[in-house]
Order: C-alpha cells, then sequence, then structure tokens
C-alpha cells in the first residue's frame, strides 16, 4: 500500500462515446466523497453509428487516456481502478478490441447495457441528500444514448436508455460554422420527431415532478457557460437551478453563434464546442415536451453508481 491508499479509496473510469472521465473517491456505506474529477474527449464514438464499427484511432486514443487515468489513480492510492463503456462501445461490432487495447494498458474495461446503465445513473444520482427520495425524473445524455428514468416512493416508474446522443446528432445533422435557421429548424423537428415516436408512448400516463436532474457533460457545460467560469465545484454545480426559459435563451443563443465564437466562451472546452448545441437543443427539447420548468445539473451519474455497486 502507498501512503496515501486507503481500504475505501476507489477509482472508476467512464468510457462514452464522447470523452473519458475519470473519478476518485472515498466511498464509505453509501456515500461517495469525490477527490477528483477529470474528462478528456477522444470521440470514441465517431462515425461508429453509421459504421457500426470503433475507429482503430479512436480505440487507441481512449485506451491510452484510460491508462494514464488509471496510473493516476494508483498514484492516489485508489485500491481499485475499473472502467465502465457504454453506448458506442455496445453498438460496435468489434467492443472486443476495446476490451483487449483496455487489458494492455492495465485497466479491466466492462461494456454495460443500456438497462444497466440507467440503473448506474439512478444510484448515483439518489445519493445526493436533495435527491435521496420522493418524485425523480434524470436525464443523461451521453454521446451516442440518453438514459432516462422516473422514479418515485415506489421505485422505478420509467427506465430506458434511447439512442439519442450529442455525437449521433452531429454525425447526422452537421451545422454550417455559423448554423443557419433552417439547420436549427431540422434538428428540432428530427427531436420532436424522435420524442413523439419514442419517448411521449413510454411515459404514457406516469406523473413527473417539474424538476429535472440532469447527468452528463451537457449541463455541467452549460452551467459554466451560464457562469461564464471554467471553475465550478461539484457543490456549487449541484446548487445550481436552472428555469426553462434560462435553457431556452442559452440554446438560443448558442446556435446563433459561429463555431470559432463557442470555441471562445467561458466555461466550454472548446473540442466541445461542436456537439454543445446539441446537448442544449435535447435539453430545451424534452423539458418543453415533458413539462420540466426546472433543471438541476449533478455530477453523479454512471460513475458514482459504479463506486456504490
Amino acid at each position: 500500500m502507498n501512503e496515501n491508499q486507503t481500504q475505501n479509496r476507489r477509482a472508476v473510469i467512464d468510457v462514452g462515446s464522447n470523452s473519458v472521465k475519470l473519478l476518485v473517491a472515498e466511498v464509505t456505506s453509501g456515500d461517495v466523497t469525490p477527490l477528483v474529477h477529470e474528462g478528456e474527449q477522444t470521440r470514441l464514438g465517431r462515425g461508429v453509428f453509421d459504421s457500426g464499427k470503433l475507429d482503430p484511432e479512436a480505440i487507441a486514443q481512449t485506451a491510452f487516456v484510460a491508462g494514464r487515468f488509471a496510473e493516476k489513480a494508483r498514484r492516489m492510492g485508489a485500491v481499485e481502478v475499473k472502467a465502465v463503456a457504454t453506448s458506442a462501445a455496445r453498438e460496435a461490432r468489434n467492443g472486443m478490441d476495446l476490451i483487449e487495447a483496455f487489458r494492455e494498458v492495465n485497466v479491466p474495461l466492462m461494456i454495460i447495457e443500456g438497462e444497466r446503465e440507467a440503473e448506474l445513473v439512478l444510484r448515483g444520482v439518489r445519493s445526493h441528500s436533495d435527491f435521496s427520495d420522493g418524485p425523480l425524473a434524470i436525464i443523461d445524455v451521453g454521446g451516442g444514448s440518453t438514459e432516462l428514468l422516473v422514479a418515485d416512493e415506489t421505485g422505478l416508474r420509467v427506465q430506458h436508455s434511447f439512442p439519442l446522443g450529442t455525437v449521433r446528432l452531429l454525425e447526422q445533422h452537421r451545422p454550417s460554422d455559423l448554423p443557419t435557421a433552417q439547420e436549427r429548424a431540422k434538428v428540432i423537428e428530427a427531436l420532436d420527431q424522435f420524442l413523439d415516436d419514442q419517448v411521449t408512448p413510454l411515459l404514457g400516463t406516469v406523473a413527473l415532478p417539474g424538476m429535472l436532474v440532469g447527468a452528463g457533460g451537457t449541463p455541467v457545460f452549460l452551467s459554466r457557460i451560464l457562469k461564464e467560469t471554467d471553475d465550478l465545484s461539484a457543490m456549487e454545480l449541484e446548487a445550481l437551478s436552472w428555469l426553462l426559459p434560462e435553457v431556452q435563451s442559452l440554446t438560443d443563443r448558442l446556435w446563433m453563434m459561429s463555431l470559432e465564437r463557442r470555441q471562445a466562451l467561458a466555461g466550454l472546452p472548446a473540442d466541445r464546442a461542436d456537439v454543445i448545441l446539441f446537448g442544449a437543443a435535447i435539453y430545451e427539447a424534452v423539458m418543453m415536451r415533458c413539462g420540466f420548468h426546472q433543471l438541476r445539473p449533478t455530477l453523479r451519474g454512471v460513475r458514482y453508481g459504479s463506486l456504490l455497486s
């Protein structure tokens, strides 16, 4: 054991379609105290939703970043480092190549099903005292999939993983450097159609709370842009609350900016300036369609759930 090591210090690497994220935390009896949150974009999902295969270069880059994250976690004293991969990896025919590449950097990787991902998101979000009981609606928008969960006192009412994500939409509706009104209208129409076909029938008569909890990267970056800061602690972020008109007005602003202007925004990494348009559009569409008037961002998704399971 190195001097930092404790039995409770654990790490999880979340391998998404857009980015690889590391969480190192102390885990004690259902409580996760984060020590490090870090992410790097590798776009593992690039091209996979068309070709059905992960790009060898994307695999190598993703495994390299994960190996570096794992070394950092071990140096910090993590007794366990595990990795979970989501939508891009589970849809690809060559997911085993990714598992093999992770094995070579000494990181055990598990590709999880959409329903399992949704369960982990719920467990992670419920670990926050504000969301620990009572009615809860959670959406986690990733690069390749979106998890939607609705729970009440009796348990889960809706739990579904949809093939809707920021990288997937970007590849289907890549806009001009300065998006046109027609390009945005097409995205709004595609989202409306998707919600009509896949989401509304699933929700049926389920009663929804007025507040939506947003997990994943998008609400974090939207919050940083609104606050004009690169630096929001987990505690500050999770104390924030955005009303629907604020989400709508920010989405409008982003879609009216050139790529260059978005790349220069405080709070938004330059390499996220393309996908943020689609993250914002998905949140706006879901809030409007389902009647959510408030959005609460959280960092507690798959990673927290993985550490607690």
